[in-house]
């Protein structure tokens, strides 16, 4: 990647998907996903399952995202946007810290555009992020959880090379049944590996 590129704020390049950094005219989009996508069911539904925001609620929002947009980022960046061909905007990855060791990262992924689900897209992006957080960082492990009634993210999980950790069993109850919560791990060492063997 190139110093323009990186000033421009693109944070990665693949073959089908790059991340950057959110920027004002990403809002729109931004609002519509919190009420729209199959993501909502598989994301902690009882948190993420929104069919319309409260006038006072999406101001509040949309006032936030443009605000963060305003914002300096961060050298190693929190979170980027996830972009396909022909410019399309089909979702978002963040980092944040362990609660209890910050020098440890936990990663999310959503792709909110269910036009662009089971065809590569999240696990490219997915990958990218990675790359650019170990190799940006001395970051020694990286980490993600999921629930057991999402099998595209425990799929995508393991796909990228993430290592099945533990499972908190019946920790939320919804719709009536337990749900397990998975996590998963990477290590610095299990990561330059992966890159040392990759074609």
């Amino acid at each position: 990647m190139d110093s323009g590129q990186q000033k421009a704020g693109v944070i990665a390049v693949g073959a089908r998907v790059s991340l950057r950094d959110r920027c004002a005219d990403d809002v729109d989009r931004f609002i519509h996903w919190l009420t729209h996508g199959e993501w909502r069911l598989l994301d902690a539904p009882w948190e993420s399952l929104c069919e319309q925001l409260a006038p006072d609620e999406e101001t509040k929002i949309r006032q936030q995202f443009l605000d963060g947009c305003k914002e300096e980022p961060p050298a190693l960046r929190k979170r980027a946007m996830i972009v396909a061909e022909d410019d399309h905007l089909i979702g978002l990855v963040n980092r944040y810290p362990h609660e209890r060791f910050p020098d440890l990262f936990l990663v999310g992924i959503r792709i909110c555009e269910d036009d662009f689900l089971n065809r590569g897209y999240g696990t490219e992006a997915l990958r990218l992020w990675i790359n650019y957080l170990f190799d940006n960082s001395t970051v020694h492990r990286i980490g993600a959880a999921t629930w057991s009634f999402n099998p595209r993210a425990i799929a995508l999980l393991n796909k990228v090379g993430f290592t099945h950790e533990g499972t908190e069993r019946e920790l939320a109850l919804w719709q009536g049944q337990w749900q397990n919560r998975l996590h998963f791990g990477m290590l610095r060492s299990e990561w330059e590996l992966k890159r040392q063997t990759s074609p």
